[in-house]
């Protein structure tokens, strides 16, 4: 890959917005860090360069020879354990005025449901975090990072709910059987801090989202962001939805300057130079003579130490939940498989294989090989943006595939071979179930406008297991009014009945069930006897049901 260089982007590369949108030539100056590479791949008849916001999981195709850098399209960053993937996006088209994760000089919302301009999605991550872990009482092993918080706002503590509701809202998105709003919420606080340049807070997954409301009961948090002038008039002195005083000059970067500007009798921070009864921060910064913000002021001591703390903060959770060990990014990892009969009679196989290539030397090569027992398939580098997808800390190179097989292939499991490295999951493959195979295109979510939206499963079995129990369970958000996001997810069992049709060996099944409009974009498992395909997404079957 080409080498990588820090550029500093100046402030009047972004637009009104908040969204960076240079001119070229770009001047550069001391601000805003980002990195540009200059890996090229072909899209179409043009070349484009790959652009990579330094800290972001964001890609932007600029054609070669364009004289501007667009605006991005999408704006994610994925996290993930084996089983689950969370991806955090958002499309820049659906939302008029937002913050790339608190950059920029007044860095906006990432909700827009509400017209307030001047929001830090950053700050406002971290706060919900802080927020929801308070209520931890560890005599009785209750509270925590737990997402009771959403039954919490009515307490005066929790004041300035529009930025919480907006976080709750903006991860309701992602709630599955496999990610919980306590884990999002944790998840937040690691992209809040890395994405400003902080440092990392390790993310482990099994958080389990309280049923109800807590019991009732800062340098580090406020490092970035600032206070809401209409939220708390009374600290501000201003109630228009314009105050925003910072609480450093660097409110975008997760750094020392909270400090260094207090000790230095400088700070805007409202909550030290604000009236007596508010300015909590100068009270709590003084108690020990300084003491502590004098060792904090040592940018090196403020990481280590502020890293500690809100690791402790996020790894909070009743006595009863076990978390699981810091997820890191899978080495090699199959994704969005599909495994289906045509209408033809033939097996179809198809999706990605991700590698990271963070820490192996030269390029990608331009194939991988997918061998199974009687076969290979060679998946080639995918087309978009060169299939490179860039993290806060590795760099993936993605292959895509698609090929047919004839129905009496036998396909359980496979490897994955480049570069003289052979990867076998552990020794035992990677696993596909050619048992049952779901028929992604001959199911389909109708979505009539009523309450209920209509799902409809289609499943092919080996005529061998058909007498075995075969149905799809599928996973239910449950809502409950003045709380954001699903307060439970129940899995709703569906029998899946023949329907008399017979293809290559197997037997087509389906099964259909009434989901509630507002929450069927969800996932489900398909199930033959003691073989399950698991996490399969309402939103990849088709609108209507018209057959493969």
């Amino acid at each position: 890959m080409a080498s990588v260089a820090n550029i500093d982007i100046q402030e009047s590369a972004w637009s009104s917005e908040g969204l960076f949108w240079a001119q070229s030539p770009l001047s550069f100056t001391s601000g805003y860090k980002y990195r540009i590479t200059t890996h090229e791949h072909s899209r179409g008849t043009a070349n484009y360069p790959i652009t990579d916001w330094v800290s972001m999981a964001v890609t932007l195709g600029i054609p070669r020879g364009t004289q501007y850098i667009p605006k991005p399209s999408v704006l994610q960053l994925t996290f993930e354990v084996p089983g689950l993937v969370i991806v955090i996006g958002t499309k820049t088209s659906d939302v008029n005025r937002m913050s790339v994760f608190g950059y920029a000089s007044v860095a906006k919302s990432t909700q827009a449901a509400h017209s307030r301009l001047f929001r830090q999605a950053s700050a406002e991550w971290l706060r919900t975090a802080f927020h929801d872990a308070i209520t931890h009482d560890k005599s009785t092993g209750t509270g925590g990072v737990d997402a009771s918080l959403r039954y919490e706002l009515d307490r005066p503590e929790n004041a300035g709910t529009i930025a919480l509701n907006s976080t709750f809202s903006f991860f309701s998105g992602f709630q599955s059987v496999r990610s919980s709003m306590a884990d999002l919420v944790a998840l937040g606080v690691y992209t809040a801090v890395r994405e400003c340049g902080g440092p990392v807070v390790k993310f482990r997954a099994g958080r389990v989202d309280a049923k109800g409301p807590g019991e009732a009961g800062v340098a580090c948090g406020h490092t970035i962001g600032g206070v809401h002038g209409n939220d708390f008039p009374e600290i501000t002195g201003n109630n228009s939805e314009e105050s925003f005083p910072k609480f450093d000059s660097t409110n975008a970067r997760f750094d020392s300057q909270v400090v260094t500007e207090y000790l230095a009798g400088n700070t805007t921070n409202v909550l030290v130079v604000g009236p007596d009864a508010t300015n909590s921060d100068r009270r709590i910064f003084a108690s020990d003579n300084n003491a502590t913000m004098n060792t904090l002021a040592d940018s090196g001591t403020f990481r280590a130490t502020c890293a500690d703390i809100l690791q402790r903060m996020v790894d909070t959770v009743p006595s009863s939940v076990t978390l699981t060990d810091p997820i890191e990014p899978i080495d090699v990892k199959p994704a969005n498989l599909k495994f289906y009969m045509t209408s033809e009679g033939n097996l179809r196989f198809e999706g990605q294989i991700r590698i990271r290539w963070t820490n192996r030397s030269g390029d990608p090569p331009p194939v991988v090989q997918i061998r199974y027992e009687g076969g290979i398939i060679e998946a080639a580098k995918a087309t978009f943006q060169g299939g490179i997808g860039l993290g806060f800390d590795d760099w993936f190179q993605f292959y895509e595939f698609q090929h047919s097989l004839q129905p009496n292939t036998s396909l359980t499991s496979f490897t994955v071979e480049f570069n003289d490295e052979v990867h076998t999951n552990g020794g035992g493959g990677f696993p596909i179930h050619n048992e049952l195979l779901v028929q992604h295109l001959e199911s389909c979510l109708a979505q009539t406008g009523a309450p209920l939206s209509n799902l409809t499963i289609v499943a092919a079995v080996q005529q061998d297991r058909v007498h075995l129990p075969t149905y799809f369970e599928v996973a239910i958000k449950k809502t409950q009014m003045g709380i954001v996001g699903a307060v439970d997810i129940e899995r709703q069992r569906v029998d899946m009945r023949s329907t008399g049709r017979r293809v290559g060996g197997y037997e087509i099944l389906s099964g259909f069930v009434g989901l509630p409009t507002q929450t069927a974009f969800t996932t489900y498992d398909v199930v033959n006897g003691d073989v399950r395909v698991e996490f399969q997404k309402t939103a990849s079957v088709s609108s209507s049901c018209t057959g493969p």
